[in-house]
């Protein structure tokens, strides 16, 4: 079954396995043509990620445990259920997300027609019929392809009001050997063009991975990327909370795009997207059987099933 199964995959065209070879916002970022690092970082190439991906609300539940600010908010499964998390939650704003391992929600498009994976509603009615056109039906984005993605639960939260809104990620860079926390100004817009139309807007910290973070390090961050002085301290506690966070659990990448300052006055990471190192499977049991395989390649969990590592690569190889 092995042999079947190895054969068969490297005999079939993966030219739709694009988003298992994609390379992180972070990681283009770093290594982009713009020269972050100067000359020490050389161009990227397309690469695999031996990385886990959660749904959004999965990595916010884990920076919730972490003590990190984020929107309130509770998952649904039904359409009836997303009436009652919006009754639950009480905001009257709302912010209904699709659950799918995919980029480019907001500008995709639901079988049936509706167009965007976010959606603000105002009221837990109008919550539950847009829930209705999202769950059980695929959403297509550029990232997806034709393939699409099935939406089987969306994430209901309260909508909050930013004043500003900055970038922040942590990730490993091979040229360092080890973590780098990236920063903007510019947060809630594709931080991969910010990069290469200013790459001075862009801050970068490297990290000793033998002594960890320091509080110095993270203000210095913070204040680079233009937090008010009232808010920098509460910004760097969250940079270093993130960062503990990207430690315990063997993450690859921490990406919060937006962390804000919103109208109350407080730091608040909207948005979570976290990949993990397989390699730390055995180690990290909680965050692995969070896995959706509804979002992985069918012949993945098959790989997985028999207790093979596979990586895929791009075009078509015989095996011989």
């Amino acid at each position: 079954m092995a042999t079947s199964l190895i054969c068969s995959r490297l005999t079939a065209s993966l030219r739709n396995s694009g988003a298992r070879n994609t390379i992180s916002s972070a990681s283009k970022v770093l290594g982009g043509s713009s020269g972050l690092f100067g000359g020490h970082v050389s161009q990227p190439q397309q690469q695999q990620q031996r990385n886990l991906s959660l749904h959004e609300y999965m990595s916010i539940g884990l920076l919730k445990e972490a003590g990190i600010s984020v929107p309130a908010g509770l998952v649904a499964s039904s359409s009836e259920e997303a009436y009652a998390v919006a009754k639950q939650i009480g905001s009257k704003d709302l912010v209904v997300k699709a659950q799918v391992l995919a980029g480019g929600r907001g500008k995709g498009t639901f079988e049936g027609g509706l167009k965007g994976g976010v959606r603000i509603v105002y009221s837990p009615e109008e919550a539950r019929d847009i829930s209705s056109q999202m769950i059980g039906r695929k959403l297509y984005t550029k990232q997806t392809g034709e393939a699409g993605r099935i939406c089987n639960q969306v994430f209901i939260c309260e909508r909050r009001y930013p004043r500003r809104e900055y970038y922040f990620a942590i990730t490993m860079e091979r040229s360092y050997q080890g973590p780098v926390l990236i920063g903007s100004s510019q947060g809630g817009v594709n931080i991969e063009d910010v990069a290469a139309e200013n790459p001075d807007a862009i801050v970068k910290e490297p990290i000793d991975i033998v002594e960890g973070i320091k509080m110095e390090q993270a203000i210095k961050v913070a204040q680079k990327m233009g937090f008010p002085p009232a808010l920098v301290n509460e910004a760097a506690e969250n940079m270093v909370k993130l960062y503990n966070l990207f430690i315990k659990y063997d993450a690859s990448m921490v990406e919060i795009n937006p962390m804000v300052e919103d109208s109350s006055g407080i730091v608040m990471c909207m948005d979570a997207k976290i990949n993990f190192d397989s390699n730390a499977a055995y180690r990290q049991k909680k965050v692995f059987d969070m896995q959706d395989w509804t979002q992985e390649d069918p012949r993945d969990r098959q790989a997985a099933k028999a207790d093979l590592n596979y990586i895929g690569l791009d075009g078509t190889i015989g095996c011989l």
